[in-house]
């Protein structure tokens, strides 16, 4: 952690150190690495995997892998720019973002192929997914090896030696990663960027409406002009719709339709400079147009108003900008994309964003009994009429999710079941691995 630390902070940029800092920095790079390391060789031994097995050709891939790879391709290209001219901090910097997107985009949308029963030929094959991790944990093992060289051959044994022992002993006898001249796709880097700054602005919405992530909603609505942004995401829309757990996108233009600014004088700054006529300001601002006004101080740093036959100026700090929201919509964007979620909920919504806290509810009580990945379980419950409702409606897929054989309703008061209520409702439950 300690000499990661060092490889992403500038030598020439005075920083401050402490061991705060530093243990932020292995949260950004060691333990995601170590996570997805992990992860991989779980399920890999779970399924038996082994390298070696034929990789389906590039363009036949699944759109999340081609993504992945040629992330993969692009940060390799850049450390080896980098390190030629010994620049440390940006080649560091930019392999951390990449174990974000690995971790936080690929390995989370990938969850199901790895858990599914059996390998399907088509693009939710288990071996193609295996093939494609591999390969970018194999490369990654090569690319971090001058920054943390330790840390590399533990990847190095654990992927490579472990499954070949005619492979060189260490990763620092590997040759230098190059990327593959044949993987290409246009436009998918772009398509797959711009879907995740709009599920980052989805759920910025979320989180000032305190609305869940669990809680489905009935649409999102994506304000723009420009009319890239649509040929980029419809490609991935059905990646966007789960990710920001809506059941429809839209497409609109106007974005006054969905947001509104208000602009109002600060009454201590404007006081002492209009005195008396701080009433006829504050009504020459309500008739102009707020977005009009807001869009002059972006650009401007001021804002040019008429106030009676007079011209005025009014700076940020004598004014205060408001952005108001059409009723039943949470909103975040900036100037060129807004990003409107319909927060009006009905039963079925409501039903099923229960039934998601109630499989939450289950795979913490699975996490806390300690049980391994593939364990089935028997689930005993007790819930409230709503939600035993919103059970009924959503068994199948609770059972599914949670891996549970059975998932049956408790009708002994004396049964000892943990009490874990879902959103104000009682509820109940107990497992038990098969």
């Amino acid at each position: 952690a300690l000499r990661w630390y060092f490889c992403v902070n500038n030598p020439e940029i005075n920083s401050r150190f402490s061991a705060r800092l530093v243990r932020e920095a292995a949260q950004k790079f060691l333990l995601p690495l170590w996570n997805a390391l992990s992860f991989f060789t779980i399920y890999a031994n779970l399924d038996g995997w082994r390298p070696g097995n034929t990789a389906p050709p590039f363009e036949d891939r699944p759109a999340l892998d081609k993504w992945i790879l040629l992330r993969l391709d692009r940060v390799t290209e850049e450390t080896r720019r980098h390190l030629e001219g010994y620049r440390v901090a940006e080649p560091a910097r930019s392999i951390e973002g990449f174990i974000d997107d690995l971790t936080n985009w690929y390995i989370r949308r990938s969850r199901d192929r790895f858990w599914a029963p059996t390998d399907d030929a088509d693009e939710t094959s288990k071996a193609g997914a295996y093939e494609t991790l591999y390969t970018v944990l194999t490369t990654l093992a090569r690319l971090i090896a001058p920054f943390t060289p330790f840390v590399a051959d533990i990847l190095h044994r654990h992927l490579v030696r472990s499954q070949d022992p005619s492979a060189p002993q260490s990763v620092h006898l590997e040759a230098w990663p190059e990327p593959e001249a044949k993987r290409a796709q246009e436009g998918l880097e772009a398509s797959m960027s711009l879907v995740q700054r709009i599920v980052r602005l989805g759920h910025a919405a979320r989180n000032s409406h305190g609305l869940k992530t669990r809680q489905p909603l009935a649409s999102v609505t994506l304000v723009t002009a420009d009319s890239n942004v649509r040929d980029l995401v419809e490609p991935q829309a059905e990646l966007l719709l789960d990710e920001l757990n809506v059941r429809d996108i839209h497409w609109a233009v106007d974005r006054s339709v969905y947001v509104r600014h208000e602009v109002r004088p600060v009454f201590p700054k404007c006081g002492p400079r209009f005195g008396k006529r701080v009433p006829e300001l504050k009504r020459a601002l309500e008739e102009a147009d707020g977005d009009d006004l807001a869009q002059q101080l972006e650009e401007q740093g001021v804002i040019e108003l008429s106030l009676g036959k007079e011209k005025i100026e009014l700076t940020s700090d004598e004014v205060e900008i408001r952005l108001l929201e059409q009723q039943g919509t949470a909103t975040q964007g900036d100037r060129d994309l807004l990003v409107a979620l319909d927060t009006r909920l009905d039963p079925d919504l409501i039903a099923e964003g229960r039934a998601r806290e109630v499989i939450h509810r289950v795979q913490t009580a699975r996490k806390e009994a300690d049980l391994s990945y593939a364990d089935r379980i028997r689930v005993r419950y007790r819930a409230d009429d709503e939600l035993e409702r919103a059970i009924e409606a959503h068994r199948e897929w609770i059972a599914g999710e949670t891996l549970a054989v059975e998932l049956t309703p408790s009708s002994d008061d004396r049964e000892s079941l943990k009490p874990c209520p879902v959103d104000g409702q009682a509820f109940e439950l107990a497992i038990e691995r098969v």
